[in-house]
């Protein structure tokens, strides 16, 4: 994965204005022994080799006279190298100050040039508050309470200044000031999160907003890397209580999630969603490990899956109407879901093209994954509830024929010894029940999994084998003698004991629902880089 450079890079990048472009990198120098790359005025004499020394920096331009905690944060993190680089501890400080009362305000310092002729007028002309909603580098959060009042937070880092600015559109009760104050660490951490070289994407302490209290939170995070070439990294987050959705886009590739936060009576259990989190997480290993997937963009897709199904409302009790979704859904109904929101992700590497030699072959990674429900019948006792999970995983790449030596494809043909693998996996899992006059008439449950690799090895660019071992595995369920009505073969069980064989029978199909796309096999990365046929020691 190219590298990406933290937040704290700030200095590298050109101004927007050019009055101020001369000393963007002697603002944000990261230490006093490192060879200055400034940009600096020299006198006449320093020009001629006579020994000039570089003019000191005149002090901050500042918006506005008022001094607190977020001005005293700006100064901090502007010229600090700490981790989180301009941004660090401004998202913190802005939602702190909401949390005293302090709704409505904006700040923004610039660092003027060195001038050889001191100007204050001309210092006072460099506008520091044109930063706002102008930066290289910006955040942005929106909060909406139940009563309707909107809450705007913005960020905006240039070179040579840093501005941000909080607005309301209305006044805040004591709760939603509340509400906002115990969303700063996780607004932070989300900042944070965005700043590092390898991107993280922080949403758990965001996604743990008082749903009481706030209607929705957005987030947009727009971070410049300064590279061979430039681009721009992206991160969008969404909330509220109907879905909640993340989009990414960076060096790296780009990831999709949705998440459909309206049918609360699908919902299993604090421990039913944990353990068919679990279960997807293990499949994303799974994924990444076969088809050689970007670790940070992996890692990104399993930090954001976790957080969007977090903090979901407690399941309906099952004598009451659901307040969303259509009908009330029995033990039976929900022993066959796994118990979390329906949801669609995906997740793209982006292409790269390693082998000059043989321009066709990509390395590449695009992984899908997705659940749906659907509620459906003319009534409660003429109901029908069907859940669809689904997976699919597209790869290539390249492999060294000698473990631990790196590959390294050129245009000789002696470096063309290598292998080339692709990947093609899918995976389903249909579980369904139906409901006539007020009984279960059918339940079933069908499962497949389909793999197929395809190997090419090149010996002195010479292609000597190509090898395609497919997998498949296929199983159909008729699930009447676990649902029906619970028939006993022990005419002497108690009454108690029945029921506890009937839960635990129950439990037990939870577990055969997950998805399974790899059912029965062990995937790790060293079994993932053996070629088919070989044996593992």
């Amino acid at each position: 994965m190219t590298s990406i450079s933290p937040l704290s890079s700030w200095n590298s990048a050109p101004s927007r204005t050019s009055s101020t472009t001369a000393n963007r990198a002697d603002a944000a120098s990261p230490s006093p022994v490192s060879t200055p790359s400034s940009i600096v005025a020299f006198s006449p004499e320093s020009v001629n080799g006579s020994g000039g020394a570089a003019l000191p920096k005149p002090p901050m331009v500042w918006e506005s006279a008022t001094r607190d905690k977020v001005s005293e944060a700006m100064t901090k993190s502007f010229s600090s190298y700490a981790f989180g680089g301009r941004f660090s501890g401004l998202g913190a400080a802005m939602l702190g100050q909401a949390k005293l009362g302090n709704y409505n305000f904006s700040q923004a310092m610039r660092q003027p040039p060195p001038s050889t002729t001191p100007n204050v007028y001309g210092a006072a002309g460099i506008a520091p508050g044109s930063l706002h909603g102008n930066g290289e580098d910006n955040v942005s959060l929106s909060i909406t309470t139940r009563s309707g009042v909107e809450i705007k937070l913005s960020l905006d880092s240039q070179g040579d200044g840093l501005a941000v600015r909080m607005t309301t559109s209305g006044e805040l009760s004591d709760a939603e000031t509340r509400a906002l104050g115990e969303l700063a660490k996780g607004f932070q951490d989300a900042i944070d999160g965005m700043g590092q070289s390898t991107p993280k994407i922080k949403l758990e302490g965001l996604m743990q907003f008082d749903q009481q209290v706030l209607e929705s939170v957005k987030l947009h995070a727009e971070v410049k890397v300064r590279g061979e070439p430039e681009s721009v990294q992206t991160l969008d987050f969404q909330a509220d209580g109907a879905q909640r959705k993340v989009a990414f886009s960076g060096v790296a590739g780009s990831l999709d999630l949705k998440v459909d936060a309206s049918a609360l009576n699908t919902l299993g259990s604090k421990e039913r969603q944990a353990k068919a989190l679990g279960s997807y997480m293990k499949q994303f290993d799974q994924a990444a490990s076969r088809g050689h997937g970007d670790a940070g963009l992996m890692a990104m897709l399993k930090d954001s899956f976790t957080a969007l199904h977090s903090n979901t409302a407690a399941p309906q009790t099952e004598t009451a109407m659901p307040e969303t979704g259509k009908w009330r859904l029995a033990a039976e109904d929900k022993s066959i879901l796994t118990g979390l929101a329906d949801f669609s992700a995906s997740v793209s590497q982006a292409v790269k093209f390693s082998n000059p030699m043989r321009g066709t072959e990509k390395d590449g990674f695009n992984y899908e994954v997705s659940q749906k429900t659907a509620q459906t019948g003319a009534s409660q006792d003429a109901r029908s509830i069907r859940q669809q999970q689904q997976s699919k995983l597209s790869a290539n790449f390249h492999q060294s024929l000698v473990a631990g030596v790196p590959l390294r494809l050129t245009d000789n043909t002696e470096s063309q010894n290598y292998t080339y693998h692709q990947i093609e996996d899918t995976a389903s899992s249909d579980a369904q029940v139906t409901y006539k006059d007020g009984k279960l008439v059918q339940a079933s449950l069908r499962q497949e999994a389909n793999q197929s690799t395809q190997v090419k090895k090149y010996f002195l660019g010479k292609l000597e084998s190509d090898k395609t071992t497919p997998g498949n595995y296929s199983v159909l369920r008729d699930l009447l003698p676990v649902l029906g009505s619970y028939k006993s073969g022990d005419k002497d069980a108690t009454s108690e004991a029945r029921i506890e064989q009937r839960k635990q029978a129950l439990l037990a199909l939870n577990d055969d629902v997950l998805l399974q796309s790899y059912p029965g096999q062990t995937i790790s990365l060293w079994q993932a880089d053996v070629l088919p046929g070989e044996a593992v020691s």
